[in-house]
C-alpha cells in the first residue's frame, strides 16, 4: 500500500499539469461594424446600410460572422433618405 501511494499522487499531479497545460478556446473576435447607406426609399437605404456593415465585418474579421442586433438610424435630407446601421459582430 505504501508503494501505490507515491505512484498514485504522481499519477494525479501529472494528470493535473497536462490538463492545465492545455491551450484555452479559441477567443472569439468581435468589433462594432457601422455602415451607411442613402436611396430615395427608407427601406431602400436602411439595406444598403445593413449590407455596408456587413461587408465591412466580413473585411475585418473574415467570411464566417455573426452579426448581433441591428440598431437604424434613419433621416430624410432633401429628397434622400440616409440611414446609419450599428451592430456588434464577431468572428
Amino acid at each position: 500500500m505504501k508503494g501505490l501511494l507515491p505512484i498514485s499522487l504522481l499519477l494525479v499531479t501529472a494528470a493535473v499539469g497536462a490538463t492545465g497545460m492545455t491551450p484555452p478556446a479559441h477567443a472569439q473576435k468581435c468589433m462594432t461594424a457601422g455602415g451607411y447607406g442613402t436611396g430615395l426609399l427608407e427601406g431602400f437605404a436602411a439595406f444598403m446600410a445593413e449590407a455596408a456593415m456587413k461587408n465591412s465585418a466580413k473585411a475585418r474579421l473574415g467570411e464566417p460572422i455573426k452579426v448581433g442586433l441591428v440598431s437604424k438610424k434613419c433621416n430624410q435630407n432633401g429628397l434622400l433618405y440616409e440611414c446609419h446601421a450599428r451592430a456588434r459582430a464577431c468572428h
